[in-house]
């Protein structure tokens, strides 16, 4: 028995990522306002310009007051899996594996991974509960403050929080498979056994070659159909 470590966007799901999708719907529902917008802006300049992506991932004030439930189910629907993708948890899930969400996106967001995942997996036949680690919005009144419970989980966080993970389970971490498409995926894949670079960045490709970490390339299926043609790719597969 092990543990799989799966990123979600850009490794499960295509991209744009999630919340640049519930950033859009919810503006274009009028449930984000002009003001929420020009604070996330200045205090992402304010906790750090030469790192605007990183300082900004701690920093949801552009949430400012919307319904907590507006980041729930139907409000923002999933795009499809990558076929590759569901099939790797499927082969996890048959193996018995631990099968955890690591992913800084928010908890919301990735609790309708978690539901969508178990239900393509009962589909398959198989009764699999998905864990997942991902960021915390501080809610008070059902309406997020705009303020991140503890850290987010991004860059090096992700691997403490892989660490954390695998020791209460008991595991060792030379038996657990990581999957990420980020450069800043790179302490997490690095703190697993069994690293995977899926999709990856440039920089992270050169990063999986240098330290021979396997290379998956996922892609959509047009079609609906999640048994797919399109199974995993190793390193250099593509060559031959």
């Amino acid at each position: 028995m092990s543990i799989a470590f799966f990123d979600v966007d850009g490794t499960l799901l295509p991209h744009p990522s999630l919340e640049r999708r519930l950033f859009w719907n919810l503006l274009r529902r009028g449930e984000i306002s002009a003001p929420s917008c020009l604070r996330w802006i200045m205090r992402s300049v304010r906790l750090g310009l030469w790192n605007f992506k990183a300082t900004a991932r701690s920093n949801r004030t552009y949430l400012y007051g919307v319904p907590s439930i507006a980041l729930e189910g139907s409000s923002s629907p999933l795009p499809e899996f990558f076929p590759a993708a569901m099939q790797r948890v499927w082969w996890h899930a048959l193996r018995g594996d631990t099968i955890v969400l690591l992913t800084g996106t928010l908890a919301p967001l990735a609790s309708n991974v978690k539901l969508a995942l178990e239900r393509e997996l009962r589909w398959r036949g198989l009764e699999a509960s998905v864990q997942v680690i991902a960021t915390r919005l501080e809610v008070k009144n059902a309406r997020c403050t705009g303020s991140v419970l503890e850290a987010p989980i991004f860059g090096e966080q992700k691997a403490s929080a892989l660490v954390e993970f695998a020791a209460a389970a008991d595991i060792a971490l030379r038996d657990c498979f990581a999957y990420g498409d980020h450069h800043a995926d790179r302490w997490m894949l690095a703190a697993a056994g069994k690293p995977f670079a899926v999709n990856p960045t440039p920089a992270l490709r050169r990063l999986a070659l240098r330290h021979g970490w396997r290379i998956l390339c996922w892609t959509p299926c047009p079609s609906r159909t999640l048994f797919a043609r399109n199974t995993f790719k190793w390193k250099g597969e593509a060559a031959r």
